[in-house]
């Protein structure tokens, strides 16, 4: 059983499979007509499911081939045909649940009408994805070993991309917050998540919403 050995890696895309229902953890067996191209896809992104349900189970320390191979119904020697070493699987997992819970909090704010707040509306879209895929939550929310640079990128640009989105909820209004300020309540909030997660109360995350809203929206009211 191999474990995490750190190593940089580009992620790559989700491809067909990204956006369409729950992935089952086989293909049918024998002749079923599938394309090769597909059935790889199909495997790797079991992988990266997998590896998500097994850092939430292990921990950086404890995940290893066997447990993600085994979870995504694959072999260790498929594992290795998409991926070098664990390490660029969890990068790849990362990559991947940043941009699906960026893309629900996009959708959901392009969707909403006023009066609703876009930041309100936003932060209840990112509270339901993380109860949804609590494991998920885990993974994208928690800090990084300090070794981990290639994960510790990758949190950074989340917490970039989602500062972004933070300050077009404002829409302008009463200037900008002081510089790095919005990154670093957005770090804050992701750790609160992820201890509430940890702790159990993935049922009550929706609760959180007006903490986490005026939290959030504090700088604008400041400078008000």
């Amino acid at each position: 059983m191999t474990r995490l050995q750190l190593v940089d890696s580009e992620p790559r895309d989700d491809g067909p499979f990204s956006a369409g229902t729950p992935l089952p953890r086989r293909l049918p067996p024998g002749r079923h007509g599938i394309p090769a191209n597909l059935v790889t896809e199909h495997q790797r992104l079991r992988l990266i499911a997998a590896m998500g349900e097994m850092l939430a189970e292990h921990g950086y320390a404890g995940v290893t081939t066997t447990h993600v191979s085994e979870r995504a119904g694959v072999s260790t020697s498929t594992f290795y045909k998409h991926f070098g070493n664990l390490w660029d699987c969890v990068l790849a997992a990362y990559v991947a649940t940043a941009d699906r819970l960026c893309e629900r909090i996009e959708a959901a704010c392009a969707a909403a009408e006023p009066p609703l707040s876009g930041l309100a509306v936003g932060i209840e879209a990112g509270l339901a994805f993380v109860a949804a895929e609590p494991a998920a939550a885990q993974l994208i929310c928690a800090p990084a070993p300090l070794e981990a640079t290639a994960i510790a990128a990758a949190r950074r640009l989340l917490i970039a991309r989602l500062a972004g989105m933070l300050r077009r909820s404002r829409g302008g209004e009463a200037g900008e917050a002081p510089s790095g300020l919005d990154e670093r309540l957005i770090d804050a909030s992701l750790a609160f998540i992820c201890a509430r997660v940890g702790a159990g109360e993935v049922e009550r995350l929706a609760e959180l919403g007006p903490e986490l809203t005026a939290l959030l929206d504090r700088p604008r009211r400041a400078a008000a």
